[in-house]
């Protein structure tokens, strides 16, 4: 049922429904997405044995999927040359509107920090050269991340709006509008509604709707009223919900400036 105050377009900016925890009832989760009003979504290939599965998943879906392909920090000691070649092949075709999601993770990731560097540095130079936008993962890394990017993306992204998003913002106020002001969308997911983040949506109000995209990053991190199951991209308009509720603005301004910001990062018309 549709969110009361957020009505569609939504644009679920990221997702993982080719998971195996959709396996038995996938189509029924789409179906349930689009009822609540959500009409496009990015499916992320997160390490390179998955990327297929990915494509053929939006391929079979050209009305309302999209996908990036990445290499998740869990896997940066993958990275080689010649996947960074397999990447700039990939990055051409036209179900990609993305390289990601690529970050750090200083928390559950086994790859050392300088490891996950280093691959983040050449995934995004090059990234900056293909002019393709970049999903970035970041968890308790936001110091190297911010040295990075004032590294590699010194000035605004003409003609574009984004470089890039940080894909479920976790950081502080300071470190959302560093980023914003770098010239970076953040992901706004299902922790926005959880009541002890109050950091989390300080940090929101401080960069404000221009900046923000929705995401439901499922089958991982459900809205509060979801906790402990299996996330839906039908879940977006809770996360909208929230953010107009934080912002001041009725649920379908938010709505309408979250997609509008979605289809500019991913550069979609």
């Amino acid at each position: 049922m549709r969110e009361s105050g957020c009505p569609a377009p939504l644009f679920d900016s990221h997702v993982h429904l080719t998971d195996p925890q959709f396996d038995a009832d996938r189509e029924a989760v789409l179906a349930r997405a689009a009822a609540a009003g959500v009409s496009r979504l990015v499916e992320i290939g997160d390490c390179p044995k998955h990327w297929s599965r990915v494509l053929a998943f939006a391929r079979a879906r050209p009305k309302t999927v999209r996908c990036a392909l990445g290499l998740h920090p869990y896997y940066a000691d993958q990275y080689t040359d010649e996947l960074l070649s397999r990447l700039a092949e990939h990055s051409l075709l036209p179900e990609v509107v993305a390289i990601g999601e690529i970050g750090l993770d200083y928390t559950r990731a086994s790859v050392p920090a300088p490891v996950q560097t280093a691959a983040l540095r050449r995934i995004l130079a090059a990234c900056r050269r293909w002019e393709k936008p970049v999903v970035i993962h970041c968890r308790d890394a936001y110091a190297d991340l911010r040295a990075i990017v004032a590294e590699i993306f010194p000035s605004s992204p003409p003609p574009y709006r984004f470089w890039g998003v940080v894909h479920c913002f976790s950081g502080s106020p300071d470190d959302a509008a560093f980023l914003a002001a770098a010239g970076f969308a953040l992901g706004a997911d299902g922790p926005i509604t959880y009541p002890k983040n109050s950091a989390l949506r300080a940090a929101f109000l401080r960069i404000g709707p221009d900046h923000t995209v929705l995401e439901t990053d499922s089958p991982y991190l459900p809205p509060q009223t979801r906790r402990g199951q299996r996330n839906e991209p039908a879940a977006a308009t809770q996360i909208c919900a929230a953010l107009a509720e934080l912002w001041g603005m009725p649920g379908h301004e938010a709505a309408q400036i979250a997609t509008r910001n979605a289809l500019a990062l991913y550069r979609l018309g």
